[in-house]
């Protein structure tokens, strides 16, 4: 059994031991908490701008379309297939842009409390910390801008395009991928959103020169790099 005077020690030592093992005190680098929140802020604001990049963004069709595609591509009615995956990326363009935008608007809500937590988690800590914050509010804003979208690229009338010449391969939830098109669009480029932000906030961590163009943002995930 320890002593009194060993535990005591343990006790005492512990913290110490704990500085030891990840940095020196006398080579902390210390910024003030609002320019960390700034640093946090402003990289997020980096990372989903080159998360969600010109051409990075991509969803695929709803599985009961993706098999009628599949089907199509085999025969002479290629064409409408192709029409529908032209209109499914044109649409997703349309997007990218605007959920990028929504989302550098949620980041802004970042407070002064979450920073320390949110840069001291894990490699995508902070996609996921934004994810669970703003996720509902996202999709209700989200989901008037892809109405919109899919209005405009016809992807909804490209799909039933397809329904018209699949015959009986139709009734295989094709009706209801359609009639849901929308609400898919909407679900899946959130998530893929932050597929994407989850990769780049990873490869930020682990390189923070990714954002040397930003010191600030640098200095504050450098300071809480995997």
């Amino acid at each position: 059994m320890k002593s009194p005077l060993l535990l005591a020690s343990i006790i005492f030592f512990a913290p110490l031991a704990l500085v030891a093992e990840t940095k020196p005190a006398a080579t902390q680098t210390v910024i003030p908490a609002a320019q960390l929140t700034e640093g946090l802020k402003s990289g997020l604001g980096a990372i989903i701008s080159q998360a969600l990049g010109e051409g990075k963004l991509s969803v695929t069709p709803p599985p009961a379309l993706a098999k009628l595609q599949t089907a199509l591509s085999k025969t002479d009615k290629a064409e409408t297939a192709s029409g529908f995956s032209d209109a499914l990326a044109a649409t997703v363009a349309k997007l990218s842009p605007q959920m990028s935008s929504l989302l550098q608007t949620s980041v802004k809500d970042l407070s002064v409390a979450d920073a320390s937590s949110v840069l001291g988690g894990g490699t995508d800590a902070a996609t996921q910390f934004l994810k669970k914050s703003a996720a509902p509010a996202l999709r209700e804003k989200l989901l008037p801008l892809v109405k919109q979208a899919t209005a405009s690229t016809g992807l909804a009338t490209k799909a039933k395009d397809m329904l018209a010449l699949a015959g009986p391969l139709a009734g295989f939830g094709g009706s209801k991928a359609v009639s849901d098109l929308d609400g898919y669009v909407c679900d899946q480029v959130i998530a893929q959103s932050f597929a994407l932000m989850s990769k780049q906030e990873a490869a930020v961590r682990a390189n923070p020169a990714l954002l040397s163009s930003n010191p600030l943002a640098q200095k504050a995930f450098a300071l809480f790099k995997k």
